[in-house]
């Protein structure tokens, strides 16, 4: 038995909004998401949280608890105690491979009977607005609902494709910086990605594609949808001429020179959610891509 797919919700800066938090964004997806799927709160036995891009480069507590506790997700013991029975939450850091990484633990947990439902959140926002290097994510959150598959639909096969040689052609971090103008310090984020980052992402994705499908059983024209990561900057365009599979690739339209970073493949997935090519589509593969390079694909059967 597998876990299915029971809802997907996105969620993106009001209009006006500029100092966005990714924390109440990734709060509002996980709301919307339990209240199109009509499901309480308390139901939901794992929360994890996969954004990388935190609002203030919050780090402790994690995440995924104070999206917890935005979203009320606990319930009292009984009525004559204030004791209560948490939600199960934390963060995963994996880049843009963290949501399948978040995925494959919940499936996990759902398989092996120890929750009904799990739900992934994931958002991406500047930490400081206009105080980063190299910054060039859009803001967003989504939010997933993952329940128990009563037979052998669902995700069934999950695997992660390491290229460690290729560590550093994306490289993010902090410093700390001072600037006599400024009140105090901050921590600024910087990001760095060379030239060759994004052909080395293809190249990876392309080489796992194959030993995934050799894994899986799968052929190359039994895939109905291929729902991906949608970073780098033309990622998705040049993986899919590669594969020849372009009818199959779910791509975002492009904003500029902005991207969507971990909520990526979640928005993909809300598009044909939403137009019905997810439920009629037999063998879906879900391919993320992150800094490593690391490639986690995962097969998903309606």
């Amino acid at each position: 038995m597998g876990a299915l797919i029971k809802m997907v919700s996105v969620a993106r800066p009001r209009i006006g909004f500029h100092h966005v938090n990714s924390i109440s964004l990734s709060a509002r997806a996980a709301i919307q998401c339990l209240s199109d799927a009509q499901i309480d709160p308390f139901t939901i036995g794992l929360l994890v949280n996969t954004g990388i891009y935190r609002h203030k480069n919050t780090g402790e507590p994690s995440i995924a608890a104070l999206i917890q506790k935005k979203i009320s997700a606990c319930k009292p013991v009984n009525n004559d105690s204030d004791k209560s029975e948490s939600t199960f939450s934390f963060d995963i850091n994996n880049g843009g491979c963290g949501f399948l990484t978040g995925i494959e633990i919940i499936h996990s947990a759902i398989s092996d009977g120890e929750i009904t439902y799990g739900m992934l959140v994931t958002g991406d926002s500047e930490p400081f607005h206009g105080l980063s290097e190299n910054f060039n994510i859009h803001p967003a959150a989504a939010a997933l609902i993952l329940e128990k598959s009563e037979n052998s639909t669902g995700f069934s096969l999950f695997r992660t494709y390491i290229f460690p040689e290729y560590s550093e052609e994306f490289v993010s971090c902090t410093f700390f910086h001072d600037p006599k103008w400024f009140r105090k310090g901050r921590n600024i984020l910087n990001i760095k990605q060379k030239e060759s980052y994004l052909d080395l992402c293809v190249n990876c994705s392309v080489e796992s594609f194959f030993n995934f499908l050799d894994e899986s059983g799968i052929d190359l024209d039994e895939i109905d949808l291929i729902i991906s990561s949608q970073s780098p900057i033309g990622f998705t365009g040049m993986l899919k001429k590669r594969l020849g599979l372009n009818g199959n690739f779910i791509e975002l339209e492009k904003t500029g020179e902005m991207i969507y970073h971990t909520a990526g493949p979640l928005f993909a997935l809300k598009k044909v959610w939403d137009d019905n090519r997810f439920r009629s589509s037999e063998n879906i593969i879900f391919l993320t891509i992150g800094s490593g390079i690391n490639v986690s694909l995962a097969l998903y059967k309606n």
